[in-house]
């Protein structure tokens, strides 16, 4: 297979799809003012389409919460986790991405510009540090871009998605369970995070802040790199305990704490003198979350997947020198690791098998938006947009 973290293009001739598409594609349109709509959308209207994808679900993120919460800037069919079959590609970018026509890839977010002048572009494992993609520049991701630009069928919320040359996806086995193939960039961020930055192996001690979404995944992972325990941190809410719950069912010890400011003492009542080889902090608490370092073992690394509402925090240098320990951001994961998530999901051991799945269509994206943010809406952390529905 050719190298997808390369992801320059030769130009090419308007496109010619091999299959007909509706005239019209029911699409749910997240507007600024936190609602969302299902219209018809034209597809003809695609200025440049390298390809289509029948989508078959897009898994909701808390990043899109963020950003529907925040105010989107304009019209956008969102969803940025998105499985699906090419149903037609042209052919400079059938040999491009070495698909063909009802092969079913798995997307991820970015649409890096691919130009040989770009610093990113030209590296095949970094080209999602690219500007044009960064989603605090120029935010040019699946699930960001505007009902405006070409026929607006950019996102997953939606029957058809339009794919460009920018577009990264990876080829997925026709029998990879749908609810497992849902899970295939967030498992692939949890694995870059705890094993690929994280270290974790056979035998480490793993703590895990959040059993959210990433946090669940980041229990998979730990099972998948032989962690001998695994400990979650979560609140005393309803949906936190729930999470907790499911987490527990994948093998990981549970503490409860709701004063974000005495974490590092509750992971350290439970790690007492064993300390933890890898602490992921999957929730952005910011200071509390430095002060876990207290824990680490040696050559320990604090994985911060966050920044959460205190960018800004004291670390103790000694405990970081005396441990040989780290402490590391990150964003996003390696293409690597999106090859070993697709690996380890076919084995259909990670546990993410049995986490429930909640599934709506196009037309109960409104309500779920609106419930999941006043905290009354489902509480697995898989929720996933079947547009089938």
């Amino acid at each position: 297979m050719k190298d997808h973290g390369s992801t320059a293009a030769p130009a090419y001739p308007a496109p010619s799809l091999t299959a007909p598409l509706p005239v019209a594609v029911r699409a749910a349109v997240s507007l600024p003012d936190s609602t969302t709509r299902v219209q018809a959308v034209d597809p003809g209207l695609a200025r440049d389409a390298a390809g289509w994808l029948k989508v078959e679900s897009s898994a909701l993120c808390g990043t899109d919460l963020d950003l529907y919460e925040q105010g989107l800037g304009h019209p956008t069919v969102m969803g940025h986790h998105v499985v699906g079959e090419i149903v037609s590609i042209t052919p400079v970018m059938q040999w491009s991405w070495d698909v063909e026509v009802g092969d079913r890839v798995a997307l991820e977010e970015y649409l890096p510009c691919g130009q040989a002048s770009c610093a990113a572009c030209r590296q095949p494992d970094v080209y999602r540090f690219c500007p044009d993609a960064d989603l605090w520049g120029g935010q040019r991701r699946v699930g960001m871009l505007g009902l405006h630009e070409g026929s607006g069928l950019h996102g997953g919320n939606a029957e058809y998605m339009e794919l460009s040359a920018r577009t990264v996806l990876h080829k997925l086995p026709r029998d990879l369970d749908p609810n497992l193939a849902a899970w295939t960039q967030p498992f692939a961020n949890a694995v870059d995070w705890v094993i690929n930055i994280g270290a974790a192996t056979t035998g480490s001690r793993v703590a895990i802040i959040g059993p959210g979404y990433h946090g669940i995944a980041a229990v998979a992972a730990a099972r998948a790199a032989g962690a001998a325990e695994i400990v979650v941190l979560g609140r005393n809410s309803r949906t936190s305990r729930d999470r907790l719950e499911i987490a527990g069912a994948m093998g990981a010890s549970i503490v409860v704490n709701d004063d974000a400011a005495s974490t590092a003492t509750a992971l350290g009542r439970h790690g007492k003198a064993a300390g933890f080889d890898v602490i992921v902090d999957t929730v952005g608490l910011g200071g509390p979350a430095l002060q876990t370092t207290e824990h680490l073992r040696k050559l320990g690394r604090l994985v911060l997947a966050g920044l959460g509402d205190t960018p800004v925090a004291e670390v103790n240098l000694k405990t970081l020198v005396r441990g040989a320990s780290g402490i590391v951001g990150v964003r996003g994961r390696s293409p690597q690791a999106i090859t070993r998530s697709i690996e380890l999901l076919a084995a259909g051991t990670t546990g993410l098998e049995h986490v429930p799945s909640v599934e709506v269509g196009l037309d109960g994206i409104d309500e779920l938006f609106r419930t999941l943010l006043d905290r009354s809406g489902p509480s697995s952390p898989h929720v996933v947009v079947r547009p089938s529905l």
